[in-house]
């Protein structure tokens, strides 16, 4: 088991992969790519964890580092899920955390 001080550091900043991503495909291109989800993952770019929560974090970049984060270490779905139910607990009542993976 890895100590805490050798994990590598985990980007938050997620937010300017999305915009690197959409320009190298093409906004347009990326659009038709992805309609369904384009305008949510624009709306999540821009929209706080929570009022008044860190403005350098957006809800898009905190489940993008969520994600990354199941992904590196290959968390199951399930188990995933069950983080995500614990942390919605720990934060204000109104907040845009998804309470499951699917």
């Amino acid at each position: 088991m890895q100590r805490e001080s050798q994990l590598e550091p985990v980007n938050v900043q997620m937010g300017d992969r999305l915009e690197e991503i959409i320009h190298d495909l093409g906004q347009e291109s990326f659009q038709q790519a992805y309609a369904s989800m384009y305008d949510t993952l624009q709306s999540d770019l821009k929209k706080p964890l929570y009022l008044g929560y860190k403005k350098s974090m957006t809800l898009l970049s905190v489940v993008l580092s969520l994600v990354n984060i199941k992904a590196k270490y290959g968390w199951s779905d399930k188990s995933f899920t069950s983080l995500l139910q614990v942390v919605q607990d720990m934060l204000l009542e109104e907040n845009a955390l998804p309470k499951s993976y699917y």
